[in-house]
């Protein structure tokens, strides 16, 4: 069995203390109620009170309205720009998402070509930092017998005279 919904009191002779005026009202499962917006046209923009578990199975059914009734010309007002809103808001994610994807696609085709380049590139330098590398190795290898074999068979190769 569920609870019934709970109104809220407005005569002046009730009595409501103001700590439970100040404070948040919880719903029928206990939890802290949550501030909603009515989006229907009956009562479009309305703030009220709904159960925690709103979504959910297992809601209580908790509602208490927040604000006064609004006059039908604002209601109207309210109700036709969210119908604005949603339709820009569809307008701009169909447009701009097509154009933003491709654009995107392109410019990583563009980076992925460059890092290509950008690899091959870097095994050239590598490829010629190796060879410098061997070409002083054997140079200094070079130098080094010569002065092994200058020093065994003349001695003066670094001789003073």
């Amino acid at each position: 069995m569920k609870p019934r919904r709970m109104r809220a009191a407005t005569s002046a002779s009730s009595s409501v203390t103001s700590n439970e005026v100040n404070s948040e009202p919880t719903c029928y499962c206990g939890l802290q109620s949550p501030i909603l917006m009515a989006k229907t046209k009956k009562n479009a923009g309305r703030r009220f009170h709904g159960c925690a578990k709103f979504d959910s199975p297992s809601c209580c059914n908790f509602f208490m309205w927040m604000d006064p009734k609004i006059p039908n010309h604002v209601r109207d007002m309210i109700v036709d720009l969210l119908e604005r809103n949603q339709t820009l808001s569809e307008s701009s994610q169909s447009r701009g998402d097509g154009v933003e994807v491709s654009s995107l696609l392109a410019e990583m085709k563009t980076q992925k070509a460059k890092n290509r380049r950008l690899k091959e590139e870097l095994a050239q330098v590598k490829k010629g930092k190796m060879l410098y590398q061997s070409a002083f190795i054997l140079c200094m290898c070079y130098i080094a017998i010569l002065v092994i074999y200058n020093v065994k068979v003349g001695g003066k190769f670094l001789s003073l005279p």
